[in-house]
């Protein structure tokens, strides 16, 4: 259960966060900047270039690379790695699970 800081929109991403996952955040930028914006933001000439970046060789949609592309373009951190609160929140979570 990894959360992730995305400090460009001062949101999260994870299970309990702003977004639950990273295409969500890609189609916010989207509608929250013009399309040229949205673009440079994620550092690509056209919608091909961001379709490029966010599909696997099989050409479908991958949130491990869609992770990449808004941690880099997006000032993003992974919170569990840094915070130790959160890493103690898992441990609970875990624990009630009976993990």
């Amino acid at each position: 259960m990894d959360t992730y800081k995305l400090n460009y929109l001062n949101a999260t991403v994870g299970m309990f966060g702003d977004f639950s996952n990273f295409k969500d955040v890609i189609d916010y930028v989207f509608e929250i900047n013009t399309y040229k914006k949205a673009l440079d933001i994620f550092g690509c000439d056209d919608i091909q270039d961001l379709s490029e970046n966010v599909t696997n060789d099989q050409g479908l949609f991958d949130d491990e690379k869609a992770r990449q592309l808004c941690m880099d373009c997006l000032d993003g951190e992974d919170l569990d790695d840094d915070d130790p609160e959160a890493e103690w929140g898992d441990e609970m979570y875990c624990r009630a699970a009976g993990k």
